[in-house]
């Protein structure tokens, strides 16, 4: 949500403009529906008037605007503007339906120029649709705004992948001008410890990704989650609704945990465990996963950002 004009749209909120409040916010957000669900709210921490009381409830303001994306009826669909009055004629491909790809899509049909998004998924979104579980971000309201794309013009492929499917330069001979790479970075990390090829071990990515394709990935009853982050918190209360036992385990303390607290405390009251300056040394098991050996890890001193750095204490 960079650059948008909070004061602006909350005035017109509060003046009951709420049209207008919505096309201000969409001169700088194109899925202000989906970012009242999940944004960090950084805005909110920076509020003066958290100084006095509490700060404004921003956030809150925008989802509350942005429930109009939800309905034909009240969304808001911009008008082409360019220098010419009408459409160019050059042809664009976008090559990634995630964040990115829709979001230059967006602002490319607005200017006026048509543009196909090639996606090598079945469905649209990207890390939105198969990264960020429902009960976070329910698919209808990613799909009702990307529905707004189809309105500005925007033409969906599916099912496809560039550069296996087709190619650069067989969509050069189709009459595409530019185009726009935004193939995601939806590969996970590895641990680069032993034992980690074992079945029953993944990346949260691929985990999510199966978990938002309607599959029930057999986790059996106790999980371990390696990480500290939003899409740990994610892979952890996703496994919890698949019946898992789960625990989170962290190499640093929770105070250095990036999870947005509202994320961790959501992961707690759902009965995660957490288990802090432990990390991963070794997997073990005969061909699937059975045992996580976890090595004691000890806190060193604060860096600039009050981050502390840890280091191996030899004890398992």
């Amino acid at each position: 949500p960079a650059h948008v004009p909070v004061q602006g749209y909350i005035r017109l909120a509060a003046e009951g403009r709420y049209d207008e409040a919505l096309e201000l916010i969409k001169k700088e957000i194109p899925f202000p529906a989906v970012c009242g669900r999940i944004c960090n709210k950084k805005c909110e921490e920076a509020c003066t008037r958290g100084e006095m009381d509490a700060p404004v409830a921003i956030d809150e303001i925008k989802k509350f605007i942005a429930e109009r994306e939800l309905s034909k009826e009240t969304r808001y669909v911009p008008r082409m503007v360019n220098q010419i009055g009408k459409p160019y004629p050059e042809k664009i491909a976008v090559i990634g339906a995630g964040p990115a790809g829709l979001s230059c899509a967006y602002y490319l049909a607005v200017k006026g120029y048509p543009v196909t998004v090639f996606e090598k998924e079945q469905v649209l979104g990207g890390m939105l649709t198969l990264g960020i579980p429902s009960f976070r971000l329910e698919k209808s309201v990613i799909n009702a705004e990307i529905d707004v794309l189809r309105e500005l013009g925007v033409e969906f492929k599916t099912g496809i992948e560039v550069g296996k499917d087709v190619t650069l330069e067989s969509l050069r001979q189709l009459g595409y001008k530019a185009f726009y790479l935004a193939v995601g970075a939806s590969r996970g990390a590895k641990l680069n410890i032993p034992g980690e090829e074992l079945a029953g071990v993944c990346s949260g990515v691929d985990f999510l990704k199966k978990v938002n394709q309607g599959e029930k990935p057999q986790i059996g009853g106790e999980v371990a989650v390696i990480g500290g982050g939003n899409v740990a918190m994610d892979v952890a209360r996703a496994a919890l609704r698949l019946g898992a036992k789960v625990t989170v385990y962290y190499r640093r303390g929770e105070a250095e945990m990036p999870a947005d607290p509202e994320e961790l405390a959501e992961a707690k009251e759902e009965g995660v465990h957490f288990c802090t300056l432990m990390a991963p040394a070794e997997i073990h098991g005969e061909g699937r996963a059975a045992e996580l050996k976890l090595e004691k890890m000890l806190p060193g001193e604060p860096d600039q950002k009050g981050r502390r750095s840890v280091k191996g204490s030899g004890e398992y």
